[in-house]
């Protein structure tokens, strides 16, 4: 089964008890942990999960721990962007868009790897790039018709 590459809005959703989107992230990711789907991402979007929840539980009081199949943790496999990772993504062409969602994008596109997204700007980048995007409905929607 190929990898999936998921931006961090999604796994962000799951915790924020105010989004919108909460039951869909929580959804996706307890359907991808029990079919055993691996996650894969940049190790920033990590680092940018870290951040948003320590804002949540510090500042804006709205964190909320899911359960995901049963957990509470979530295993993501974190690409290390290090000399390595600029010598073999830094050729790959996609659509101009900052540097945080370009990184979502040459992995994905080198890799030929689905890219699950509720960013609107990236999901259009990655269409232009030939990616294979998908919110994480469409996702799920897709798997259960398969």
């Amino acid at each position: 089964m190929s990898k999936l590459i998921v931006d961090a809005n999604v796994f962000i959703d799951s915790f924020d008890r105010s989004s919108k989107f909460r039951d869909e992230s929580i959804e996706f990711l307890s359907k991808t942990a029990e079919i055993r789907q691996l996650i894969t991402m940049p190790a920033h979007g990590l680092f940018e999960i870290t951040c948003t929840l320590k804002r949540m539980s510090e500042i804006d009081r709205k964190y909320l721990h899911p359960l995901i199949f049963g957990q509470t943790q979530y295993p993501i496999e974190a690409i290390h962007i290090d000399q390595e990772f600029i010598e073999k993504y830094s050729t790959v062409e996609v659509p101009y868009i900052k540097a945080g969602d370009h990184l979502y994008l040459v992995v994905a596109k080198f890799n030929n790897y689905p890219l699950i997204t509720r960013d609107d700007k990236l999901k259009k980048c990655a269409k232009k790039a030939g990616i294979n995007v998908q919110n994480p409905t469409e996702f799920l929607t897709k798997l259960e018709n398969n």
